[in-house]
């Protein structure tokens, strides 16, 4: 008997929540092999089921039109000849007339002609583009796009600020205070570091001297200025060297190469009292954070020592380190020493420091403690829930926990569009110097549509955002799952099992039919 072909799903449209999975032809299948194209559906629907867990957004769905505003996914500079562009996409519609309006504030801008993106013989979607030069104004600025069609009572509008968008780079001086002549012997020098007009808020300030760290400032005091910029200074006093010190102020802005500023104090030559010398010892750490798991390198230099019996310990919550070298060399005027660590990093070390002692003939002629803080960086761990629902109105908190450190950039979104921004939420500070976060939405589930996303997007210290999402799988009750961690892929996982036991028993039945009318002939 010859095997003849029959044609399966013909009227069917191969889509994935809303969207187009294929064109051209409608598939044929054989009766010996129907598995073939099962499975081959199965790979397209294991392939979208895992985009839901690298957090890959699905913005197309059933039911009646929308519309969606997308920006670049990094701040961009201004001041600069590059356009930058957003794209608006409505639907679903059926007929054609129907026109696209780009607002910038009031003012219309020009954008590319409407195009067509079909799902169906009879309906289509619609997305045009438009590109926007950014000036340092914009941070009170909007982008609007507005979409009107005859089968819409009102138009569809969608809105972006462009404060989430633009980055306005800062102007970096260090000023400098005279000593005071009252005391010569400790005299000491007043540097300011002026830090004006940027956007968005800056978060962390570095002082080195002589290319070594001296101090890390996170907590900073940012003022608003009437453009929406921001300015902020920072003062930091040293004691007068006699020999020459360069001193930089470095400014680290979101995610961008920091900025940084050199001043140079010349030669001073305050009196000298009786007593110990001062040997010139500087202690230095990396200038960046790193995440537990990591080990980080402290260096202690110390110059002129008149002699080699010098010791240097190590201590970690007064326990001794074990990785440490030091090493003694001659220089010809003296001696001169450097001792490094390597210290490992772990989550509880935020409250954790290092002391670096240092002796010179069983005199302590050094002695420094570091915090680990200023070199740690805890990643958050992200969940949502939801209040048991007593009506349609549901109550979904994000949980944001045991981060650090404190600034978090958090984003509500449904189904890919940004519901909410909150770009410097207050969190509560643990016991273990980590910090927790709680932030609530409300949602009438009754006005969402089946299948929609809620996703709470955790932006720390310029590392990949981390999601968590629920889905309204019907309007009685809500399904959760996380999004973009890998402690919370196990719901997605449950899917695509889900999804791979339907597939495997429509193989079965497949082969069984097939079998059996192989056996009545």
């Amino acid at each position: 008997m010859a095997m003849g072909t029959t044609d399966l799903n013909t009227d069917r449209l191969w889509l994935w929540q809303g969207r187009r999975l294929r064109n051209g032809p409608k598939p044929q299948l054989r009766y010996g092999w129907p598995w073939v194209a099962v499975l081959a559906t199965l790979v397209e629907d294991i392939k979208m089921a895992l985009g839901v867990s690298l957090g890959i957004c699905t913005a197309f769905g059933d039911g009646k039109p929308f519309i969606s505003l997308n920006g670049p996914d990094k701040r961009k500079k201004t001041g600069t000849s590059d356009l930058v562009p957003f794209n608006c996409t409505a639907g679903p519609f059926s007929s054609r007339n129907l026109s696209f309006n780009w607002l910038k504030d009031n003012n219309e801008l020009p954008a590319s002609a409407p195009e067509l993106v079909p799902i169906s013989n009879v309906s289509f979607y619609v997305t045009s583009k438009a590109w926007v030069p950014l000036i340092k104004q914009d941070i009170l600025s909007q982008i609007t796009c507005e979409v009107t069609h005859e089968d819409l009572d009102e138009p569809l509008t969608m809105t972006i600020n462009l404060s989430h968008v633009i980055l306005v780079v800062p102007t970096v001086k260090i000023t400098k205070e005279p000593p005071g002549i009252h005391d010569h012997a400790h005299q000491r020098v007043t540097l300011t570091c002026h830090v004006n007009h940027f956007y968005p808020p800056i978060r962390q300030l570095t002082w080195t001297k002589n290319n070594n760290k001296m101090l890390t400032v996170e907590h900073l005091q940012n003022t608003r200025n009437s453009d929406g910029t921001y300015s902020l200074k920072h003062t930091l006093q040293e004691d007068a060297m006699s020999d020459e010190s360069t001193f930089s102020c470095w400014v680290f802005q979101s995610d961008q190469p920091p900025l940084w500023v050199n001043i140079t104090l010349g030669a001073q030559h305050p009196t000298k009292g009786r007593g110990r010398k001062d040997y010139a010892n500087h202690l230095e750490g990396p200038l960046q954070r790193y995440s537990p798991g990591t080990s980080i390198q402290l260096k202690y230099t110390s110059s002129e020592l008149p002699t080699r019996q010098v010791t240097v310990t190590w201590l970690k919550n007064n326990h001794s380190l074990l990785q440490t070298q030091t090493h003694v060399l001659s220089s010809g005027k003296g001696y001169n020493v450097t001792s490094s660590v390597l210290v490992p990093l772990e989550r509880s070390d935020i409250l954790s420091s290092v002391l670096c002692r240092v002796e010179h003939k069983s005199s302590v002629v050094f002695q420094k403690v570091i915090t680990l803080d200023q070199y740690l960086r805890v990643p958050p761990a992200v969940r949502v829930s939801q209040s048991s629902a007593l009506s349609s109105l549901v109550t979904v908190t994000c949980h944001v926990q045991r981060f650090y450190p404190q600034n978090v950039y958090l984003t509500w979104l449904v189904d890919c569009h940004v519901l909410k921004r909150l770009e410097q939420p207050t969190p509560k500070r643990n016991k273990d110097g980590s910090y927790t976060l709680e932030i609530l939405q409300s949602i009438n589930t009754s006005l969402q549509r089946p299948d929609q996303v809620l996703t709470c997007k955790v932006e720390h210290e310029a590392q990949p955002p981390i999601q968590a999402s629920i889905i309204f799988s019907a309007p009685s009750y809500i399904t959760s799952k996380a999004v973009g961690s890998l402690s919370s892929e196990k719901s997605i996982h449950i899917f695509v099992a889900f999804l791979l036991c339907f597939k495997l028993l429509l193989v079965v039945s497949a082969l069984a039919t097939y079998m059996y009318k192989r056996w009545s002939l």
